[in-house]
């Protein structure tokens, strides 16, 4: 760019930096003398980006206004063209369009650009180098006139921001590892193109920014965090190995959004080979999808596909049988279901039923799912003992697809022997596929689950609720049943998905996991929390779980970031966890209320809503201990202004005042929480104290805690 062009964008960009006055606050109010050098910059770049939106903008309107006028020239013309030339210009149209999208999609990430353009700048010397090359870091990668302005957090010099402090420092290139000198690491807040600070890092002050970050109110979904990337969190982020990656982290350690930058990371590196359509997410909730839906995008990836456990199994055995949805066990439920359900859930009814799996597909136990008997094809008869051996031949192909092979033998030898034979018309391969299945010992993936069952004295445990039905706990055994007959490669909502990712661990028991780790052999991502399972279930071993993902890699996260000191330190005292780690970031002390009554709690709720519509959050929790008392309490206090209430049906985040149980609390989190009715006489067992844990740990700023007459032992009163 000529040297008048460059001083013309640098004097419009402070022209724009001077219109919006005290734009500059840095953390611990004090100027940094590196304000001055820093805006002069961002104007440069806040106009390079202008420059390049309105390009893009104008790029895509004008390919817009091309492709309309082809679409009517084509509608004009229509009758007068060949083929060939039609099929031409649909080709060119399809390009066009294409083009208009690649504009479009560019103008709205630089329109993100001039919002934020970068949050750190790192100078970094070359061993034998003397003056060290600054690099900005941010969002999106930017380019102007043919030169870097702003690198993608995720490219390798990135590296140098989360991991290095000044000093030695290196990072990992495609041309191999550059070692030499951090010399400089700044860190920048800007936001509406504005500079909030400028500040040069260190151990310090990067606390002392993380603490300020932290202390923000919620947003809507989920933030992203590349600004403020610890390294523990970099390493998990940036690991490439592939495989399964088990990730234990403690409630508010940011496992969730590190997995989601995790992916991020992988669709930028990989991009050759991975795409957002071979990634797929299995969450707890449909209202918890929503809200983490919204990362990828804001991190310029496409969504990826998001299931439930319970929607996960709907879709795969939808031909085969419906399923009820999952008990909860809140009192409805007999003791029968209970007694049924904790026998599926354990790990030796998951060996048993893979070893009954692996064992009826192998060569040596055909003859437990196949018993051929003479199989006459027009003039020609397959024989029993011959089918029997085909059939032993394919091991340890999946039952449907030996019968298909089975078939084309059949025809085969019937084509030989009759050939010479004119005018013998023979069965089609569905025909003889039909028959073949006519011999089967159990003959669809239920009669094969219910042979599991009886073979190995649990057939008592299996109740349907109506025909063509199953209970929740027979719906992952069942996947595993069809994954026999079928194989995955026959299942076309699981075929393409490469990565997966499972949050809440801890929720799935042994026989899901099983089914799961069939379902998807490539890599994956896994995440959990032990103290934060909430159906009144013994958690799963960690260790046993690992035993179902071959070569799976361990991290531990153990540093809480979410709550503030004073909550986090209630939170260690109703369930203490070894080794946690909390980020020092004071607020007011937790509130405790005994209330009485349903009277007294409902005045407390009003008060406490009343201190949080003055306080500037954005988020309020109000949580119960099961969905119907929540869905009861948001009935009530919806009366008295708008309180959404999220239950399973729930599809988006609402934000706001919202009523919740504990369980559809996990895994999301509230400026403010009030926790209702935590009682001795709701709160007393050992399951409980895990529900009260998981309630505490949903606040970020302020805590309620409301009882009736005795508070629950575990809060140490």
């Amino acid at each position: 760019m000529e040297k008048s062009t460059q001083r013309a964008v640098r004097e419009a960009g402070e022209s724009a930096q001077a219109a919006a006055p005290g734009n500059v606050a840095v953390p611990g109010d004090a100027e940094a003398p590196c304000e001055a050098e820093e805006r002069e910059h961002l104007a440069e770049v806040l106009t390079q980006a202008q420059l390049a939106r309105d390009v893009a903008c104008a790029l895509a309107a004008s390919t817009d206004a091309s492709y309309d006028e082809v679409a009517r020239h084509l509608v004009e013309v229509r009758g007068e063209m060949d083929g060939h030339e039609m099929k031409l210009n649909k080709l060119e149209l399809i390009r066009m369009g294409r083009q208009a999208e690649l504009a479009g999609q560019s103008a709205e990430r630089i329109a993100k650009v001039l919002e934020s353009p970068y949050f750190a700048r790192v100078d970094f010397a070359d061993d034998g180098t003397a003056e060290p090359m600054p690099s900005y870091i941010g969002r999106f990668a930017f380019t102007w006139d043919g030169k870097p302005v702003v690198s993608d957090w995720r490219s390798p010099i990135a590296g140098l921001f989360y991991d290095f402090d000044p000093g030695p420092a290196s990072f990992d290139t495609p041309s191999g590892r550059r070692s030499g000198t951090l010399a400089l690491k700044r860190q920048f807040r800007i936001e509406g193109g504005r500079l909030v600070y400028a500040l040069d890092s260190d151990s310090a002050s990067r606390d002392e920014v993380l603490a300020r970050e932290l202390s923000r109110a919620t947003e809507p979904h989920m933030r992203t965090i590349v600004a403020s990337i610890q390294r523990e969190q970099n390493a998990i982020i940036r690991d490439e190995e592939g495989g399964t990656l088990i990730i234990q982290g403690v409630a508010g350690s940011g496992k969730t959004s590190i997995a989601l930058h995790h992916i991020a990371y992988l669709l930028y590196r990989q991009k050759d080979t991975l795409a957002s359509r071979n990634v797929a997410i299995i969450s707890p909730s449909r209202v918890f999808s929503d809200y983490i839906g919204t990362v990828l995008p804001e991190l310029g990836e496409e969504p990826v596909l998001q299931w439930s456990m319970e929607g996960l199994a709907r879709t795969l055995l939808e031909p085969l049988a419906a399923v009820e949805p999952p008990p909860r066990f809140d009192g409805a439920e007999g003791q029968d279901r209970r007694a049924r359900a904790r026998a599926k859930e354990t790990e030796g009814f998951a060996t048993d039923l893979l070893a009954f799996l692996d064992g009826s597909l192998a060569a040596e136990g055909a003859r437990g799912l196949f018993a051929g008997t003479d199989l006459p094809v027009g003039a020609f008869t397959a024989e029993a003992g011959w089918l029997d051996d085909r059939f032993r031949s394919y091991a340890p192909v999946p039952v449907n697809e030996r019968l298909e092979l089975m078939a084309e033998d059949i025809l085969r030898e019937a084509q030989g022997a009759l050939r010479g034979f004119g005018g013998v018309e023979l069965p089609t391969r569905r025909q003889v596929e039909h028959q073949l299945r006519r011999r089967l010992v159990s003959k669809n993936p239920l009669a094969l689950y219910k042979r599991f069952l009886k073979q190995t004295g649990r057939a008592a445990l299996l109740h349907l609720p109506a025909k063509g039905t199953v209970e929740w706990e027979d719906a992952y055994p069942l996947v595993l049943c069809r994954l026999a007959f079928d194989g995955r490669d026959d299942l076309p909502q699981v075929a393409d998905v490469r990565h997966l990712v499972i949050d809440e661990m801890q929720d799935l028991a042994y026989v899901q996991h099983a089914a799961i780790a069939r379902l998807f052999p490539g890599d994956k991502t896994i995440l959990g929390d032990v103290n934060q399972l909430v159906d009144g279930r013994e958690s799963v071993d960690a260790r046993a779980v690992r035993r179902f993902y071959p070569a799976s890699r361990f991290f531990a996260l153990m540093r809480s970031y979410r709550s503030s000191f004073e909550i986090s330190r209630l939170a260690q005292k109703v369930k203490p966890v070894e080794g946690l780690e909390v980020v020092e970031r004071h607020g007011d002390e937790p509130l405790f209320r005994r209330c009485g009554d349903t009277r007294g709690t409902l005045q407390a709720v009003a008060e406490a809503i009343d201190v949080f519509r003055r306080s500037g959050h954005r988020s309020l929790g109000i949580i119960c201990k099961t969905d119907m008392l929540a869905e009861r309490y948001g009935e009530l206090l919806a009366m008295d202004g708008p309180v959404a209430v999220i239950t399973d049906e729930t599809d988006e985040f609402p934000g706001g005042i919202v009523a919740t149980s504990v369980r559809l609390a996990k895994g999301l989190e509230f400026d403010e929480v009030v926790l209702l009715d935590a009682d001795s006489s709701l709160y007393r067992t050992e399951a409980d104290r895990n529900l009260l844990y998981v309630a505490i740990t949903r606040a970020l700023h302020r805590l309620t805690v409301l009882y009736r007459v005795e508070p629950s032992p575990f809060l140490g009163f």
